[in-house]
């Protein structure tokens, strides 16, 4: 058989110009899908190895993981009891987290588990925020660098997990700046950014100092055909209108004055130091130590630091200021804010993990591109340089995830502590219970007094909370349990504990004092 070929005349070059533009458009579509389906991949997979890093912690079982789950587990104990914020218990942060963690304990779980995979929830949107963010400015390999050194920078794994506000209220701040960065008509990404960032102020309000952030992607933005200055005053104005009215909508959410809440907010921060009885703000300053025992990501930090800046000078991409900024903004404030404490570091490991990437990638580039001109001689020293970094740096972080894993994993558990059975015994006769970890209180379900929920050092340094007056609320209360540390330090209400007290249990790390009356009642039954 014979086909017969049906004969075309040739194509216009107007023809010729529509398939051609509709073949370059097909084309870049499918590089489009096909790079927005690699990078979602990746980060499928970055999450999914921060899910299994989880899996290995005690998350249910843990008495207690980070240093402030102590406080932040207290507060929603006595909310359930019907206690309010601020006007009974003080507190000199936003309402927002003690609200979530309480609507948790009463709707889904009594247990420690629902407040800190809570957690685990925003750190993951912390890792996902990064991730964007970078690769937005700076593409899909530095955004991979730079989400797995976030994961294993010091102390992340250890605050991803527990029941504290620090990486809740960055993963909204962070998640907000992304939102800057992709314009909409009618103001949608200002709108957007602007309740993200409400949502992380009403979380904590250390996320005030990001600010200038915002600023400088929105005068950036401006460098572009789409914004003058005129536009630029505008989309300011849109963004402090919708952190306003976020800010203002999620506290009346709460159900919490928000006129008391800022009240002892700012004297809990701003207010100068009235009492020495527990040293001072300035006894904890910044340590730049830090800097250099987690070398791993500070020394290729300073590689990206020098490779951004000639990026930026050579006004190849003006968002390449971003990272720069944001690095000398934590240093700076952190270094200045006193008091210091480790769990701060976070704040800083954010811009350096994104300037460590940028230092990273741009060296793996260049090595990459060396070895493929053939000039092999030239790329001997770099190459030489990342293979010693990665045997060097590579163990050290895993050292360093697996010493975490470690900690949390031999740290006591609550089904073999045998001070909450002795707790539980007393139980019934116990209105409140004192004790110098709140984190007990939580987990035998007996309230802390409501005045001395939270007796952090910022209390005691502003002249709130004294000794004088920590005994005088104890002898007016009179808490049927006392629960202290097993140390050879003396109480400083060690008169009214002797007198009013009977020391019930005693191990290697508790002392439990029961209230004469409660032994009494507890022998008749």
């Amino acid at each position: 058989m014979i086909e017969t070929l049906e004969h075309k005349p040739p194509l216009s070059c107007a023809e010729t110009s529509e398939s051609s533009i509709a073949a370059q458009l097909i084309a870049t579509g499918h590089r489009g899908c096909s790079r927005f389906g690699k990078a979602s991949g990746i980060l499928g997979l970055i999450l999914a190895a921060f899910v299994v890093l989880q899996c290995f912690l005690p998350l249910g079982t843990a008495i207690k993981i980070g240093a402030d789950e102590d406080y932040e587990l207290s507060k929603p104990t006595l909310c359930l009891s019907g206690y309010k914020l601020y006007t009974e218990v003080w507190d000199d942060q936003p309402p927002l987290y003690t609200f979530l963690i309480t609507q948790i304990l009463k709707h889904v779980s009594p247990s420690v588990l629902g407040p800190r995979l809570l957690t685990v929830g925003f750190a993951a949107m912390l890792v996902c925020s990064t991730y964007l963010i970078v690769f937005r400015i700076h593409g899909l390999l530095t955004a991979t660098i730079a989400s797995g050194l976030l994961i294993v920078s010091p102390g992340f794994l250890e605050l991803s997990c527990s029941v504290m506000q620090e990486i809740p209220a960055l993963a909204p701040l962070v998640l907000s700046l992304f939102f800057l960065l992709k314009t909409r008509k009618l103001f949608g990404s200002e709108i957007l950014s602007g309740l993200f960032f409400a949502i992380a102020l009403q979380l904590k309000l250390i996320g005030i100092i990001y600010f200038p952030l915002v600023l400088l992607i929105l005068w950036l933005r401006r460098l572009s055909p789409l914004a003058s200055m005129g536009n630029f005053a505008q989309e300011v104005l849109v963004f402090g209108v919708s952190l306003g009215i976020g800010f203002v909508a999620l506290n009346f959410l709460t159900g919490s004055p928000l006129g008391i809440q800022l009240k002892q907010s700012w004297a809990a921060h701003f207010s100068s130091a009235r009492s020495s009885e527990y040293g001072s703000a300035s006894e904890h300053p910044y340590d730049w130590s830090v800097l250099l025992k987690n070398w791993d990501i500070t020394l290729p930090a300073l590689l990206g630091v020098v490779a951004l800046f000639r990026e930026w000078k050579k006004s190849e991409s003006p968002m390449a200021s971003l990272p720069l900024v944001w690095l000398a903004l934590s240093l700076v404030v952190f270094s200045l804010h006193k008091p210091w404490w480790e769990y701060y570091y976070v704040h800083n490991a954010l811009p350096l993990c994104w300037c460590a990437a940028v230092g990273l990638a741009w060296l793996l580039r260049f090595v990459l591109s060396v070895r493929g001109s053939g000039a092999s001689t030239i790329g001997i020293s770099p190459a030489l340089g990342l293979g010693l970094f990665a045997l060097c740096a590579l163990p050290w972080m895993a050292a360093r995830v697996y010493g975490q894993v470690a900690d949390m994993r031999v740290s006591p558990k609550i089904h073999s502590c045998y001070v909450l059975k002795e707790v539980e015994k007393f139980k019934p006769f116990t209105t409140f219970m004192f004790t110098d970890r709140p984190i007990y209180s939580f987990h035998s379900g007996i309230p802390v007094p409501p005045h001395l929920a939270t007796l952090s050092l910022k209390r005691f340094w502003t002249g709130d909370m004294s000794n004088a007056r920590l005994t005088g609320e104890l002898e007016s209360i009179q808490p049927g349990l006392v629960l202290w540390s097993n140390d050879s330090k003396e109480v400083p209400f060690q008169e009214l504990l002797s007198q009013k007290n009977q020391l019930a249990y005693i191990d290697e790390a508790n002392r439990l004092f029961v209230h004469k009356s409660i032994i009494k009642k507890v022998k008749r039954f």
